[in-house]
This record gives structure tokens, C-alpha cells and sequence, in this order.
């Protein structure tokens, strides 16, 4: 059974009603919707995705009756078990956060964020204890580029990148 982790970024997809979004909503909702997978995501994103909502809302003139539609939609979802909630904030993923973040941003030079690293490092230690390669889905650019540079990761996660759709010119 395929293990898919869901970082904050391919996450949002689901929730956002955009036109623009329509195709990468159908993917997620088609990850979610096979039963043949499991889907997890770090107990990080419930904080995460709504700082998303509101970037969203903000940028486009988006109401908080929609605001809070998207996030009541994300929440029944999780109290459905569509998603295995994984805690993020152990502190050997704090340590493990700090690693990469001085892996990827120092020896790599690559921007990363502290909340992408401990959420990246959630879905490593997902895999460490299935025993399994875990397929991590992101949006996110500077992620998908120093993840597969450092071993421990490319050795345990398939990394699979979903290109953000274009911005609204």
C-alpha cells in the first residue's frame, strides 16, 4: 500500500476553489481518494494551511464566509480520517528540522523554511519507521531542490514535485 505524505503547499489545492487550481485540486483529490494509499500529513499543516487560506483570501478579495468554508472543509476531513495526523513537534524532528536546515541552506545553499524542514523531516521519519520508500508530494520549489541532495532523504522518499500553477497575470 502506497504511503503518500502531503506537504502544506499540494495540500491547499484541496480546499481552494480557483479556476486556476482545478487541475492540481483533481490530482490531490485523486491521492486522497484511492484507497489503495494512505495519506499523511504533519500535525505542522493545521497551523500551516491556514496562514494559506488567508494569504489566498487576501490576494484575491476572497470573503471570510469562504475563509472559514475552506477551513471547516480541512478540518472535517481530518476528524473524517482522510489524513494520518503526525506529530511534528517531537523533538528529535526539531533536531533532525535543524540538520536540514543547515544541510540545505548552509552546505547547499538552498532557502528553505523552518516549518517546511520539520514537516519534510516528519515524512522521513514516517518512512524510517514503515520501514518504506513514502511519497512526498510538494509544491514547493526550494524543498523540491535540496531534498533529493541530501541522502537520507533521497534514500527513503520518493520526492515528487507538482509544479504550482502560474500566477493570475
Amino acid at each position: 500500500m502506497p504511503h503518500i505524505f502531503l506537504d502544506t503547499c499540494v495540500l491547499k489545492y484541496r480546499y481552494i476553489k480557483s479556476p486556476r487550481f482545478r487541475a492540481h485540486r483533481q490530482k490531490v483529490n485523486r491521492l486522497i481518494g484511492n484507497r489503495n494509499n494512505t495519506t499523511y500529513l504533519a500535525d505542522a499543516s493545521i497551523l500551516e494551511l491556514p496562514s494559506a487560506f488567508g494569504g489566498y483570501c487576501r490576494e484575491n478579495n476572497i470573503s471570510l464566509a469562504e475563509y472559514d468554508a475552506m477551513d471547516g472543509q480541512f478540518m472535517q476531513d481530518i476528524a473524517d480520517g482522510r489524513f494520518i495526523v503526525r506529530p511534528a513537534n517531537k523533538r528529535l524532528y526539531v533536531l533532525r528540522a535543524r540538520n536540514l536546515l543547515r544541510l540545505g541552506g548552509v552546505i547547499h545553499r538552498r532557502g528553505l523554511g523552518s516549518t517546511d524542514a520539520l514537516i519534510a523531516t516528519c515524512a522521513l521519519d514516517l518512512a524510517h519507521e514503515l520501514k518504506e520508500r513514502v511519497r512526498f508530494f510538494t509544491s514547493d520549489q526550494k524543498l523540491n531542490g535540496v531534498l533529493p541532495l541530501i541522502g537520507a532523504f533521497a534514500a527513503n522518499m520518493d520526492i515528487i514535485y507538482i509544479q504550482a500553477p502560474p500566477p493570475t497575470p
